[in-house]
């Protein structure tokens, strides 16, 4: 069964095509930001302990994808590499420091077969749709910085590239939800994953 790994900046449309998904009976994993305590800060305003807060609500995932992937298709809203992103781009900025440590971490993680996606779909938008959406989340799951949206693409590329995670597949999130979701069903489809 196939796991498939939605990636994109808050504000692409992860969750809502993540529930498309589980609609059609695939297991969803919300991100780490909607399951961790809400006294944990998020987004731009995260820190060290948050990072590693925050990659293990990721990791608690781990068990569930190698006990059911051959049971479940399973889509993810983000992944390792999305959490790794954020805590790359707080890293360069001097609020956290935890990057090093979960960058070591993710590559041993992701040497394990059962636990690396079969595809990411790295979801973009318009910096109009992001910032529209983002005005719909709540206060503690706003990113609203610009060099954190910019900033977002080129560090999660940079981590794929080091992590030699490959197979990704780069989809426009700007339509309706239902017309992305149709989109999202096609490209599975095309890779073999549905």
């Amino acid at each position: 069964m196939a796991f498939v790994a939605l990636e994109g900046f808050s504000g692409t449309g992860k969750t809502t095509l993540a529930l498309g998904l589980e609609k059609l009976g695939w297991m969803r994993l919300a991100e780490s930001a909607h399951v961790v305590s809400r006294v944990v800060p998020v987004a731009e305003r995260a820190d060290t302990a948050a990072d590693y807060s925050l990659l293990g609500a990721t990791m608690a995932y781990c068990s569930v994808i190698s006990q059911l992937r051959r049971e479940r298709r399973i889509v993810s809203e983000g992944y390792l590499l999305s959490d790794l992103a954020y805590a790359r781009i707080r890293y360069d900025l001097g609020k956290s420091g935890a990057y090093p440590a979960m960058l070591d971490l993710c590559r041993t993680v992701l040497r394990q077969e059962s636990l690396r996606p079969d595809l990411y779909i790295l979801l973009e938008a318009k910096p109009g749709t992001i910032q529209a959406r983002q005005h719909e989340k709540d206060d503690r799951e706003r990113n609203i910085t610009e060099q954190f949206r910019t900033r977002y693409y080129t560090a999660l590329a940079e981590i794929h590239s080091e992590l030699g995670e490959a197979n990704v597949e780069r989809l426009y999130s700007d339509s309706d939800p239902g017309v992305t979701l149709d989109a999202v069903v096609s490209l599975l489809k095309r890779k073999g994953a549905v």
